[in-house]
């Protein structure tokens, strides 16, 4: 049996419980409050992590950009005059070359169009009237099944084109491993070097013509499974769109060598920038710029 000596001393009573309680209680409290604070930062890691794979992972690729040409439109030019009783007529237009898929000849009743071959066609499917086209020459010849009274044929064409280039046409898709982007949080910056514009998406736009100074469309080229574009207007991987660009709207005067910069700007993820400038000389009503 051990011996009590009188130095030694114990602690007894309600008292010492009391304190012992209370240190279980704090340090149960404190930890509770470290596994909170680990947690909180675990969570707040997780989506810095998160946001960043998303930040460097998203982004467009450019795969080609072109640039249009307007045509030189003559409208309402008289070619020649039909005598009643007469069943076929030939004329010349003023200005050639002429741009095949621009034409368009009447007599103030039927109304003929060509088909880019040189054929000139009814419209309508009509078969009162056909003709020919010589787009060197600008040379009509019209066969009418039954002959009409006295006609004034006039017609409305391209020839040549202006010396700008007034769209834009880039073609683009995801970068590899990116999420799906929606267009509608897309921005797109564009400048000539006198003016710089950022653009924001028009889903209503269906021509060039519905672009404004402040938007750009879109239509999609191919859209790979998930197919969601026209449902939700969101480009995924294996989807390729083509952006729209008013330029003559935005106001750049993108003449032959004019240095242009493109930037594709995702809500997340890396903006993409091209720059390019415009060959020496035009020549065609396309021109691929990138």
């Amino acid at each position: 049996m051990k011996r009590m000596y009188k130095r030694e001393k114990g602690e007894f009573g309600v008292g010492t419980l009391i304190i012992f309680i209370a240190m279980i209680i704090v340090a149960a409290v404190a930890a509770t409050v470290l596994i909170q604070t680990a947690y909180v930062l675990q969570q707040q890691a997780e989506e810095t992590g998160s946001i960043a794979r998303q930040d460097v992972a998203t982004g467009f690729k450019v795969i080609t950009i072109q640039g249009i040409r307007e045509e030189i439109m003559y409208e309402d030019e008289t070619v020649g005059t039909l005598s009643a009783g007469d069943t076929t007529f030939s004329g010349t237009l003023d200005h050639v070359p002429v741009n095949p898929h621009t034409v368009s000849i009447t007599d103030g009743t039927h109304n003929l169009t060509d088909d880019g071959t040189g054929k000139l066609v009814e419209e309508g499917g009509g078969s009162n009237v056909s003709g020919t086209i010589n787009y060197n020459t600008g040379e009509i010849t019209l066969t009418y099944t039954t002959a009409p009274g006295d006609v004034t044929i006039t017609a409305t064409y391209g020839s040549g084109y202006y010396s700008t280039i007034a769209y834009l046409d880039i073609k683009v898709g995801l970068m590899a491993g990116s999420p799906p982007i929606s267009l509608f949080s897309v921005l797109v910056e564009i400048s000539d070097g006198y003016t710089d514009v950022t653009l924001t998406y028009n889903s209503s736009a269906n021509s060039f013509d519905d672009l404004d100074n402040s938007t750009f469309g879109v239509e999609v080229a191919r859209d790979m499974p998930p197919s969601n574009w026209e449902r939700d207007k969101v480009i995924t991987s294996g989807d390729i769109i083509r952006i729209f660009i008013n330029a003559s709207a935005v106001g750049l005067y993108l003449e032959p060598q004019t240095e242009v910069m493109v930037k594709l700007i995702p809500k997340h993820g890396v903006p993409n920038l091209v720059m390019f400038t415009t060959p020496a000389t035009y020549t065609t009503k396309y021109i691929d710029l990138w």
